[in-house]
């Protein structure tokens, strides 16, 4: 198809030939207004005063017959003015009058009519409005009005509405295929970027032009979305390097175990030994695969159906579970939590998040660490519970990036884990339509910051 008919047949194109006939339509009704507001008002003036003017003559006529009349008419006649008299006999022939012959006309009513006149030069011609009637007895009177330079002033006024309104049609036209155009452009490049995305190219992104109109706030909204489905793309082609590297470490373990029982000599408490460190390692990925399971279902499911959680009992029990485990790492476990906070959502997603979050601050911090639970209504009105620690902490740089699948940063490497915990509470955060934060938490001024990771959530109204 070509452009130009591709052009015709958008929605675009039709609206705004659409708003181009409505503003047409109102400029053709102004325009008819201003015709008759005008050229109509000298219309029924000319008229009002052949009738005021005829009737006067028809007075005449019955007070003194056709003498009187044909005295009035030949003393009108003569004067100077825009009204023209016709005296004729009832077949026509004229007796006294402007004309030398009777202009033929529709009777009774006013007319427009064309007249020529005699003057030095000839023959003049003329427009007059005329009012021809046959009196009582016979005789023919003709009343008209010369329109003289109104009549010049009412055909240069039609000119100018013809022309106006054959300029309002094209303008229109114009008005809208350049308004379809550009739209179209702009339609045009959104196709385009999602074209190129859909051939493989998620670095494209929609141009924004800075309008502020609904293109850039749509180009805007398809940005953030092709942002967030690169960063979904890229955490699923680095996703299979992550478990591949934090998978190889336990499987060796795993077969070099079994490897070793099968070459040692039969000993069954030797053998028992080896097959409970290899199950171990198989719960070990069991709960890897479990955690990747579970974090694809909270970001992938909105199906979740929520209810009245009491979070300030449940992070009392989480306290009273995890405090005989802190006290045993020779960690300090305190807690500050208000009473009445209650929010709405999942509650077992929100047990699991505090719990990665608590676990994770269990793990990371040295003996003779502090580890704090904190819950508190905030002035917006959102519970933010806060775990915090004196333990070596992320450092800022960092802080987006260990809440990514599999990520676990250098100095983690050698603890336990899939790097999925806080990818998880993140999560979870986005469903409960909250968030999770990371900035400094119990440790000083020295090397060990600590950390504190805030989960933020609406509280339940």
């Amino acid at each position: 198809m070509r452009p130009s008919l591709a052009l015709l047949r958008t929605t675009t194109f039709r609206l705004a030939l659409a708003q181009a006939g409505v503003v047409l339509s109102f400029v053709v009704a102004l325009l008819i207004y201003i015709y008759f507001a005008t050229v109509g008002q000298l219309i029924r003036d000319s008229d009002l005063l052949l009738g005021q003017e005829y009737a006067s003559l028809e007075r005449a006529y019955a007070e003194g017959g056709i003498r009187r009349l044909g005295q009035e008419v030949g003393e009108r006649a003569a004067r100077e003015g825009p009204l023209l008299y016709v005296l004729a006999e009832s077949d026509g022939a004229v007796i006294v009058g402007d004309f030398q012959h009777l202009p033929a006309a529709p009777r009774d009513t006013p007319q427009h009519i064309d007249f020529e006149l005699p003057n030095s030069d000839g023959e003049e011609s003329g427009e007059a409005r005329g009012l021809i009637g046959r009196l009582l007895g016979g005789p023919i009177l003709l009343v008209a009005r010369d329109l003289g330079d109104s009549a010049v002033i009412a055909a240069r006024i039609r000119r100018v509405l013809w022309t106006v309104a054959v300029l309002g049609l094209l303008i229109s036209i114009a008005s809208g295929l350049i308004a379809s155009w550009l739209a179209n452009r702009r339609a045009e490049d959104l196709s385009n970027t999602a074209r190129e995305v859909m051939a493989g190219d998620l670095t494209r992104r929609a141009p924004v032009r800075g309008a502020g109109d609904e293109f850039d706030t749509l180009a805007e909204a398809l940005n953030a979305m092709l942002d967030r489905l690169e960063q979904l793309m890229q955490t699923t082609r680095t996703a299979g390097d992550a478990i591949a590297h934090d998978l190889r470490s336990p499987l060796t373990r795993f077969r070099h175990r079994l490897e070793s029982a099968l070459e040692a000599p039969p000993d069954t408490e030797a053998d028992r030994a080896a097959l409970r460190k290899a199950l171990d390692e198989a719960d070990r990925l069991l709960d890897m695969f479990a955690g990747v399971l579970k974090l694809a279902r909270v970001e992938a499911s909105s199906n979740w159906r929520f209810e009245r959680v009491e979070a300030t009992a449940i992070l009392r029990e989480l306290v009273d579970f995890y405090e005989p485990a802190a006290e045993e790492q020779g960690l300090a476990f305190a807690n500050n939590i208000d009473d009445a906070l209650v929010l709405r959502g999942d509650v077992g997603l929100f047990t699991q998040a505090v719990s990665n979050l608590i676990e994770n601050a269990l793990k990371y911090t040295p003996v003779g660490g502090r580890v704090e639970v904190r819950a508190v209504r905030r002035q917006d009105g959102r519970i933010e519970i806060d775990v915090m620690d004196d333990g070596p902490g992320v450092a800022p740089e960092h802080r987006e990036r260990v809440m990514e699948r599999f990520v676990r940063l250098e100095g983690a490497r050698s603890t336990p884990g899939a790097g999925l915990g806080l990818s998880l509470v993140a999560a979870v955060a986005r469903l409960h339509r909250g968030g999770l934060h990371l900035r400094d938490g119990l440790g000083g001024a020295g090397e060990r910051k600590g950390l504190c990771a805030a989960l933020v959530l609406p509280a339940d109204a």
